[in-house]
């Protein structure tokens, strides 16, 4: 009896402490379900996983990083925003759109068969469209980001650089956008080994003085896959370039950089020209 009674007092006290413990944990939960930003600017690092919806345009500043793990889906109010922001370059861009703009810093790291997906398809009947979201906007110099193992779509510019940012965009697939990727002022992000594909207008469009190294990319779908304008000084090194209506267009001084590129089924593989 008294082992009886000694195994049964074990028992309860266990039970205390594990009740205890389920109790501590569900509020630690739900304080991390609620550390995630759908709208407005983060107050403090954040990590994002599983599935995401944004209502409004969020802000990274200054000295603050977001972290989106593997396997994250991530979707947006489409047509529509809460929070809308004016954008550093294009004023047009993301009104009434979400976005996500960066001036600290953005670590998507996904897994090569563990992506992260941004942008679903959503079409609107009155507008004829499936784009619904702006796009991710990088502003500063954004040093410590990456975008890796990722897909981006259904954005109105998938991709913009602007300021001084540096980020790098590798292993991606940038697809089904107005435009991939738009580079702006002394902005010189590394875009490597990323299937750049079907963005109605342009793959990569590069202006001002910026100096993008596009390398190793398989680029095709577009109307023109790579363009150069406003002096920029885009390095084209070794991409595919495929069934665009011009896989590379040279304007207004713009002087890139090309080597190793190879061309297929292209209407004019090179354009030089003005506006």
């Amino acid at each position: 009896m008294k082992f009886i009674k000694a195994d049964k007092k074990k028992w309860i006290v266990n039970l205390i402490l594990l009740l205890s413990i389920a109790i501590v944990i569900q509020p630690i939960l739900a304080i991390g379900k609620s550390n995630i930003t759908t709208s407005g600017v983060l107050a403090h690092d954040e990590v994002w996983s599983g599935k995401v919806h944004i209502t409004g345009d969020v802000v990274i500043p200054e000295r603050i990083t977001l972290v989106i793990q593997p396997g994250t889906i991530i979707t947006f109010t489409s047509n529509s925003s809460d929070n809308d922001v004016e954008m550093p370059v294009l004023e047009k861009l993301g009104v009434n759109k979400c976005s996500l703009i960066v001036k600290g810093d953005l670590r998507i790291k996904g897994e090569k068969n563990n992506k992260v997906v941004m942008g679903e398809l959503v079409y609107d009947v009155n507008r004829q469209t499936t784009i619904s979201w702006g796009g991710i906007i990088f502003e500063g110099s954004n040093r410590s980001s990456i975008i890796k193992y990722s897909e981006i779509r259904y954005a109105d510019v998938a991709l913009v650089f602007s300021g001084s940012s540096t980020p790098m965009i590798l292993d991606s697939t940038i697809a089904d956008n107005d435009v991939g990727i738009m580079t702006f002022d002394a902005s010189s992000p590394r875009i490597d080994g990323n299937e750049i594909r079907d963005n109605t207008f342009r793959g990569i469009s590069c202006y001002d003085s910026s100096f993008p190294m596009i390398s190793h990319n398989t680029i095709k779908g577009s109307d023109a896959g790579i363009g150069g304008e406003d002096s920029s000084f885009p390095i084209i090194k070794y991409n595919r370039f495929s069934d665009n209506k011009v896989g590379i267009l040279i304007q207004d001084h713009s002087n890139p950089g090309r080597a190793g590129n190879v061309f297929s089924n292209n209407a004019k593989d090179i354009e030089i020209g003005t506006k």
